[in-house]
């Protein structure tokens, strides 16, 4: 096996080629336990940044990898609030850019995360070096940068190469192209699964992959049809569910997808989960267990020191919706105060809560 250690140093110094995330996964497959691929981050890629960031002092990493990281490491970092606000809004990032210089960022799978990539490489200023079912790494795009630096997908003897088992090649093509899809790399993450479905491995999670790439360009009868195929192979499969909520709501049938949600909900609980459920509720008009999800969804946030801006916005929205002025006013007033939102999102919450407001009684001339 390769020196991973030594590889994630190389990493961390911005000397990235196509094969080094690849390696990175390896060890991974060697606990002989199943594991989600897309899960971040992983405990032994945790093990390998706390060795290593200490050779390189100027990266960002997302926030879901710092719960995971000893304070001695994080206190080359910037704070998890940074992180965060950074991460979940680009002038910020910017701001905080200008201050560290970093030279590489981590970023992990959460949709925030997965947001701040599309932007970033959207940019000119920013490039995409790696991806894997971890997450993804970005260079600064400076004159003197390698082409060597730019990702591009490995070549089938590659990976057959670092994942001889076809199983664990499957698994690994697969959730590669569900995070390509969130980056809309789209012509990417279809030849990962074409690739993917020529093995005849892993088939539900590859339905469950389909359906979310239709989702992606909007093709919601295709997307229904993977996901419902998929969800009934196995119902317990996190992705597959997630995508037939969506593909329901989208297609009319409110009323299943929030039968879907409720079950998913039942045996996974978080953020995403959670929000789907708000929005299955929405949908199907079933305004109390939406405001229940919603507030499920809010407490979770303060537990994991998460942001709040958005979900209380949301929150507010459902209370002011069903008719609890006084709760929605509460909510719009707390999501103003959150460090991540724009002052002309602000200015727009203001204006909801002005129109909250009950009228004033003009009193009446003596």
């Amino acid at each position: 096996m390769k020196n991973t250690t030594r590889i994630l140093i190389l990493i961390l110094s911005s000397c990235v080629t196509v094969p080094l995330i690849v390696t990175l996964g390896i060890t991974l497959f060697q606990t002989g336990k199943p594991v989600d691929l897309r899960a971040s981050p992983p405990e032994k890629q945790i093990s390998l940044l706390e060795k290593s960031l200490s050779q390189h002092q100027t990266v960002f990493l997302s926030p879901e990898y710092y719960p995971a990281l000893p304070a001695r490491v994080l206190n080359s970092l910037p704070s998890s609030l940074e992180a965060a606000t950074a991460t979940t809004n680009i002038t910020s990032f910017y701001r905080l850019n200008r201050e560290r210089h970093f030279s590489l960022l981590i970023l992990g799978t959460l949709p925030a995360s997965t947001a701040l990539v599309r932007e970033l490489i959207d940019s000119p200023l920013w490039i995409l070096s790696d991806v894997s079912p971890w997450g993804y790494i970005l260079s600064p795009n400076l004159p003197n940068t390698s082409k060597n630096m730019r990702w591009s997908p490995p070549s089938s003897e590659v990976l057959t190469q670092e994942y001889r088992d076809i199983t664990k090649r499957t698994e690994w093509l697969i959730a590669t192209a569900e995070n390509l899809i969130s980056i809309r790399r789209m012509s990417d993450a279809e030849e990962f699964l074409k690739s993917a479905s020529a093995t005849g491995k892993c088939s539900t999670s590859l339905l469950a992959a389909q359906a979310s790439l239709a989702a992606s360009q909007g093709r919601w009868n295709d997307a229904l049809t993977h996901a419902r195929e998929a969800y009934h192979a196995d119902s317990r499969n996190t992705a597959a569910a997630e995508i037939l909520i969506r593909a329901l709501t989208e297609c009319g049938h409110p009323d299943e997808a929030l039968n879907v949600a409720r079950k998913l909900t039942e045996h996974v609980a978080n953020q995403e989960t959670l929000f789907l459920l708000a929005r299955a509720a929405n949908a199907s008009n079933s305004k109390t267990e939406e405001i229940e999800a919603l507030r499920s969804l809010v407490k979770m946030a303060r537990k994991q020191h998460q942001l709040l801006g958005a979900s209380l916005t949301y929150l507010g929205q459902a209370y002011a919706k069903n008719g609890e002025r006084g709760e929605a006013m509460r909510s719009f007033e707390e999501a103003i105060s959150q460090p991540e939102l724009t002052q002309q999102q602000r200015a727009l919450l203001k204006h909801l809560i002005d129109h909250l407001k009950p009228d004033e009684v003009i009193p009446p001339k003596n």
